[in-house]
């Protein structure tokens, strides 16, 4: 059976929560293995929204495992409020959720500094979530996080906070930092948030390695997208995880051999939230109207997402950086109405024609785009059931994708609900 990975080609937002929603009708375990509540993926069915930010989508099918792998950076309180939110019966959850005891927490500390250094930075400021994502992080590779397991041992728990405030006290304003860094008063309450979960903390990669000997389907489903991994991505514009495929081991606990096809999920055109480059971007009446047509606003923030024309150099990078095998398109129907759709092709560069993503960040910011025109279909695909049942022209960009990518559209969604969706070929086999 295999173990699959969907990972976002662009720079997130592509629709990862409805494929995974729907690979998960034939997965026994949905792990999410990376990034914190800054993350929105959305599920419609019927007339039901649900937005997720930290657990992973497979968690709306019965029956299915889902776990939170130590790669993520939680806050609890947020977790508590999805769950009550998405009104799945307590017993259900409990016996369905396991949570990586390497998770870290994310604690009051780490939302004050992530605040005060998005003012310090003014109008150099990364675009943040503000929910303390970055802190979190940037204690766990200095060796001064808290991590889910810590808090089985009250004793230890508290020696281990300590440290961890002791070294922001000096970080944030004096009143700030003595109440959110109250060693005291944070202890009592991440221990009375984390004591309903003691029950489902796990090791992770041991879990999943039971799994796969037990031949179950395992779908690993990544947050953001590759353009916002912390190594890979348009730093300093990126999240602070790494996002692309590989994070799947260490965010895991799984080696590289476990991983048996790697998914990678393309808006049918391109959206990017908060600052940094973003060489396809319309700043005209078209970029409007994907914005108006798509939806496009935060699932986390509801900020306006900043929209252009897909961008093949910038898929060329996460082709190659995830080793994708194959893609699904989605929010085909956003374009219905165009009688032209754009694709970038290239960039200009100082004179330069460039159709690899430039090493030179100076080089990234003043890209221009060359632009290919198809033509639009201009009628509706959101009803559509198989590949060829979509218009000449939908199939036509379709194609044009696969050939120019080299890796071939598995997948099609046109429409919001979970079952519009055109399938090519099945992830998980016949049913």
């Amino acid at each position: 059976m295999p173990s699959i990975v969907i990972v976002g080609a662009q720079w997130g937002d592509e629709g990862k929560g409805k494929i995974v929603d729907a690979l998960a009708a034939r997965a026994d375990v949905v792990v999410r293995f990376q990034g914190g509540d800054n993350a929105g993926h959305t599920v419609y069915s019927g007339d039901k929204k649900y937005v997720f930010h930290i657990l992973p989508s497979g968690i709306l099918r019965s029956g299915v495992l889902c776990v939170i792998g130590g790669g993520v950076v939680l806050n609890l309180k947020n977790l508590g409020e999805e769950l009550q939110t998405i009104r799945i019966p307590e017993t259900d959850w409990r016996r369905r959720l396991r949570i990586s005891g390497e998770v870290h927490l994310i604690l009051p500390c780490h939302i004050a500094m992530d605040q005060a250094s998005e003012t310090l930075r003014g109008k150099g400021k990364i675009g943040t979530t503000l929910r303390g994502i970055g802190p979190a992080y940037a204690d766990r590779a200095a060796r001064t996080g808290v991590r889910l397991a810590d808090t089985l041992d009250e004793s230890w728990f508290r020696t281990q906070l300590r440290s961890c405030l002791d070294a922001k006290r000096g970080c944030l304003p004096e009143a700030q930092a003595r109440d959110v860094c109250d060693a005291d008063r944070v202890a009592d309450e991440i221990l009375a948030l984390a004591k309903p979960y003691a029950g489902l903390i796990a090791d992770a990669g041991q879990l999943l390695a039971d799994a796969r000997r037990k031949r179950k389907n395992i779908l690993f489903e990544g947050a953001q997208g590759t353009m916002l991994d912390v190594g890979a991505g348009t730093y300093p514009y990126v999240t602070s995880s790494h996002t692309v495929a590989g994070g799947v081991c260490v965010g895991a606990g799984v080696g590289p051999h476990d991983i048996d096809r790697i998914i990678g999920v393309v808006k049918a055109y391109t959206t990017r939230v908060g600052e940094g480059p973003f060489p396809s971007e319309l700043h005209d009446a078209t970029g409007e109207m994907l914005r108006k047509i798509g939806g496009e606003y935060g699932a986390t923030t509801g900020r306006p997402r900043r929209c252009g024309w897909l961008d093949l150099v910038q898929l060329r990078r996460a082709v190659r950086l995830n080793s994708l095998d194959e893609i699904v398109v989605t929010k085909l129907d956003v374009l219905d109405a165009l009688d032209r759709i754009g694709i970038c092709t290239a960039y200009r560069v100082g004179g330069r024609r460039v159709t690899e993503w430039p090493v030179n960040p100076v080089d990234v910011q003043q890209a221009e785009p060359e632009w290919e025109y198809l033509p639009g279909w201009q009628c509706a695909t959101d009803g559509v059931t198989t590949f060829a049942k979509l218009p000449k022209a939908a199939r036509r960009y379709i194609r044009t994708i696969e050939k120019r990518l080299e890796v071939p559209v598995t997948m099609i969604s046109a429409g919001k609900d979970r079952a519009q969706l055109i399938i090519r070929k099945p992830a998980f086999g016949k049913k």
